[in-house]
C-alpha cells in the first residue's frame, strides 16, 4: 500500500485486513466486536453503521460515526476533541472562577429535549447541536474551565461519538468481555490473565492443559502465546466447549489446529485403555483418509443425488458434505487424545466457575512432576478450600493465594487522580509446583523461620 509525501508504505500486519474481526472502542467506554468487510454491520449505540471503511485502514485509527457509516478521521488520534485541549491546559487554568454558586437543578439550558430533536432531524451535526447547547446554557461563563472542558467531553460523546479501531488480541479482548458481561468471564481482569500466563509458563513447544469455562478468554490467550506452537488439551464438561472468545482472535487454521477439545470422560478411560496404539495423525494420514471417504458414496447418498433437480444444486450439496468430511478428519481421534493425556502435560490451567478441588483431582495425574499449576476463581473460599486439600495430600509445593488490585488514574494537569468507579478486585489465584508423593511421611512444616532461630539458639547454649 503506497503512501503520499514520499513516507514508506505500511506492512499488511498493521492494516486491517478483510475479513478479521476486529474491536472497536467508542468515546464513552463501549466496545463492540465487528468485522471488517464490505456489507457487513454493528450496532453502536442506537445506530447500526457499515464498517466497510474499517478495511485498509491503519490500527489505532479513529472514525467519527456518520449516518449509518463510519468516517475515518487522518491523523486524529483522540476519540473527543475537547481531549486534546483539556490535556494542554496549565495547573493555574481555573483559578479565576469557580463552581462554589452553580446549582444542578436543570434550569440553567433553555434548549429543550424537543429543539434538540428538530436540530437532529434537520441534519445539524453534532458539534452544531453542542454549540447550540452552549449557547442556551446560563450557566456557562460562571463554570470554570476544567468544568467547561469536562462538560464538552460529555456531551461530544453523546451528540458526536467516535470510534477507535484496535488489534482483536488477549488484552483486548479479555477488556471487552469484562465490559460486556462480567459475569460469563468470572470477573477476569487482562492484568489477572497475564498472571495467569507467567505462573503457567506458557512458552512455545510446550503442552498444556486449559479448563476454561470463562467464554474461552483464557484458552484464546494460552493460543496466542504458544502461536501453533505446541498443543493445547482442553477439556470441557458440557454438551460442547463454551468457547465464544476464542472466534475473535482471528487465528489460522495451523494455529486452531493446536487446540484439542475433548470431553472430560475421556481422563476417566485412561486407565481402561492403557493398552491401545496411537493412529497416525501425519498430514499424508489425514489426507489419505479424507480422499478415502470423500470418494465413497453410500447408497442412501446416491439417491439423495439422484432426487435434485439440477448439477448446480448437486456440486453445492456435495462441497458441503466434503468440507464436512474434511473437517472431521482434522479432529483428533480419541486415542490420540488419551495417548497426550497419559505423556503428561507441561503446566494445568483451570479457570472455571466448578468447584476448583474436583476439577483439579480430576487432571491431577494428566500434569507432570515439576510442573506449574494456576487456578483461576472468582472467589476466594473455593481456592482456600483446594489450598488446603493440597496441602493435605503434600502434592504440590510453592503454593501461593493471591490476587491483583488494579487502581486507574486520570493524569492531566492540575486534576489527576484515581477513578471513582471501577472494579476492585478480579479474582483469585492459586499457584504451586507438582511434586512427586512420596512414601517417607513428608509434611508441610508451619512456622520454619522460628524453628530456626530456635535451632540457633539450642546451638548457642
Amino acid at each position: 500500500m503506497a503512501c503520499a509525501h514520499g513516507t514508506a508504505p505500511l506492512s499488511d500486519d498493521v492494516l486491517v485486513q478483510p475479513g478479521v474481526t476486529v474491536i472497536l472502542i467508542a468515546s464513552d467506554g463501549g466496545r463492540y466486536f465487528a468485522k471488517a468487510a464490505p456489507g457487513q454491520q454493528v450496532r453502536i449505540g442506537k445506530v447500526n453503521v457499515q464498517v466497510s471503511a474499517l478495511v485498509g485502514t491503519p490500527y489505532g485509527s479513529v472514525f467519527d460515526i456518520g449516518k449509518n457509516k463510519l468516517v475515518l478521521l487522518p491523523g486524529e488520534e483522540h476519540l473527543t476533541r475537547t481531549e486534546a485541549s483539556s490535556s494542554a491546559l496549565a495547573d493555574d487554568a481555573a483559578t479565576v472562577a469557580d463552581n462554589r454558586d452553580l446549582v444542578d437543578d436543570g434550569s440553567s439550558q433553555k434548549l429543550t429535549s424537543e429543539a434538540i430533536e428538530e436540530l437532529r432531524s434537520s441534519g445539524a451535526s453534532g458539534q452544531d447541536i453542542i454549540a447550540a447547547l452552549v449557547q442556551n446554557s446560563e450557566s456557562w461563563e460562571s463554570k470554570t474551565v476544567f468544568s467547561q472542558q469536562k462538560w464538552l467531553a460529555r456531551k461530544e460523546k453523546k451528540y458526536a461519538p467516535r470510534v477507535r479501531v484496535v488489534r482483536a488480541d488477549a488484552e483486548s479482548v479479555c477488556e471487552s468481555y469484562l465490559i460486556k458481561n462480567h459475569d460469563k468471564v468470572s470477573n477476569l481482569r487482562f492484568d489477572s490473565l497475564a498472571q495467569i500466563l507467567a505462573f503457567a509458563n506458557i512458552h512455545a513447544g510446550s503442552q498444556a492443559i486449559v479448563f476454561d469455562t470463562c467464554m474461552g478468554v483464557v484458552l484464546g490467550a494460552v493460543t496466542e502465546r504458544l502461536g501453533g506452537h505446541g498443543r493445547i488439551l482442553a477439556p470441557y464438561a458440557g454438551v460442547h466447549p463454551s468457547c465464544d472468545a476464542m472466534r475473535q482472535f482471528n487465528f489460522p487454521p495451523s494455529v486452531e489446529a493446536s487446540v484439542v477439545h475433548f470431553h472430560t470422560s475421556e481422563i476417566g478411560q485412561l486407565q481402561a485403555t492403557a493398552g491401545e496404539v496411537p493412529t497416525d495423525v501425519s498430514e499424508a494420514a489425514v489426507a489419505r483418509k479424507t480422499k478415502e471417504m470423500i470418494n465413497v458414496i453410500p447408497e442412501t447418498l446416491a439417491a439423495k443425488l439422484a432426487g435434485m433437480k439440477d448439477d448446480k444444486a448437486r456440486s453445492t450439496y456435495m462441497e458441503k458434505r466434503n468440507d464436512r468430511i474434511r473437517r472431521q478428519c482434522r479432529k483428533p481421534d480419541p486415542t490420540n487424545i488419551r495417548h497426550w493425556l497419559r505423556l503428561q502435560s507441561d503446566s494445568l490451567i483451570i479457570a472455571t466457575t466448578f468447584d476448583p478441588t474436583l476439577v483439579l483431582l480430576e487432571l491431577w495425574p494428566c500434569l507432570a512432576h515439576a510442573a506449574p499449576f494456576v487456578i483461576f476463581c472468582e472467589f476466594i473460599e473455593p481456592l482456600v478450600q483446594c489450598f488446603r486439600e493440597i496441602q493435605k495430600r503434600c502434592i504440590a509445593c510453592k503454593l501461593q493465594l493471591s490476587n491483583t488490585w488494579t487502581r486507574e488514574y486520570q493524569v492531566l494537569p492540575g486534576r489527576t487522580h484515581p477513578a471513582m468507579h471501577m472494579s476492585a478486585c478480579s479474582g483469585f489465584l492459586l499457584t504451586g509446583v507438582k511434586v512427586h508423593k512420596r512414601d517417607d511421611g513428608w509434611h508441610f512444616v508451619e512456622k520454619v523461620t522460628d524453628g530456626r532461630k530456635k535451632a540457633k539458639l539450642d546451638a548457642s547454649e
